[in-house]
């Protein structure tokens, strides 16, 4: 597959800036075409997408594509428990700052886009829950974790970090000053209470 052109990341970067800032309806085609470098109405953005639209899609699709890759490399993990965990919970923390923007715009402009609001909840938060419930019952199979709810877990984890990077992209700040190394190490030390 042919990898995207300069002018189309920088049109779909710019268009991402600016639904995070100032909302998908609010942001039209003339200012994403300004912000990204080309005339207000040139009408270049349709050469490389369809519509204002299809640069949504294009950039949930991104942030799905990315959680996939995240949920890949959970089933290749191969790591003690305590590294296992820290390393799932640093990665989550990684992929979820990565896409700032588009966790806003997840927050709050979906409604009207109802496919892709399927979309991101199943793929990135529903699939992301399995993911982590399926790694924890295998370490549980394993004997390296005693007995839990695993699904119940993997909520309690992937809400929280989930939650931790929303409540920063939505507010432009943390909730509490607590670093991601904090952050991770405090579940890393959590899951130590299920270890056998």
């Amino acid at each position: 597959m042919k990898p995207p052109s300069t002018g189309r990341e920088r049109i779909l970067r710019e268009a991402i800036r600016l639904f995070a800032e100032r909302g998908y309806d609010r942001t039209s085609v003339p200012d994403i075409q300004e912000a990204a470098g080309l005339s207000r109405g040139s009408g270049a953005l349709y050469k490389h997408f369809v519509s204002k639209e299809a640069l949504l899609v294009a950039a949930i699709e991104r942030f799905v594509g990315e959680a996939r890759d995240g949920r890949a490399e959970l089933g290749d993990m191969m790591l003690t428990v305590d590294k296992g965990s820290r390393r799932l919970v640093e990665g989550m923390l990684e992929r979820l700052g990565a896409n700032r923007d588009v966790l806003r715009i997840l927050w709050r402009d979906l409604e009207h886009f109802p496919e892709l609001k399927i979309l991101a909840r199943g793929e990135i938060m529903r699939s992301t829950y399995l993911a982590v419930s399926a790694w924890l019952a295998d370490q549980q199979r394993q004997g390296c974790l005693r007995p839990h709810d695993s699904e119940a877990t993997a909520a309690v984890i992937v809400g929280s970090v989930a939650m931790f990077r929303v409540f920063e992209a939505v507010w432009g700040e943390r909730a509490i000053d607590i670093s991601d190394e904090r952050f991770a190490s405090a579940w890393s030390d959590l899951l130590e209470g299920l270890r056998v």
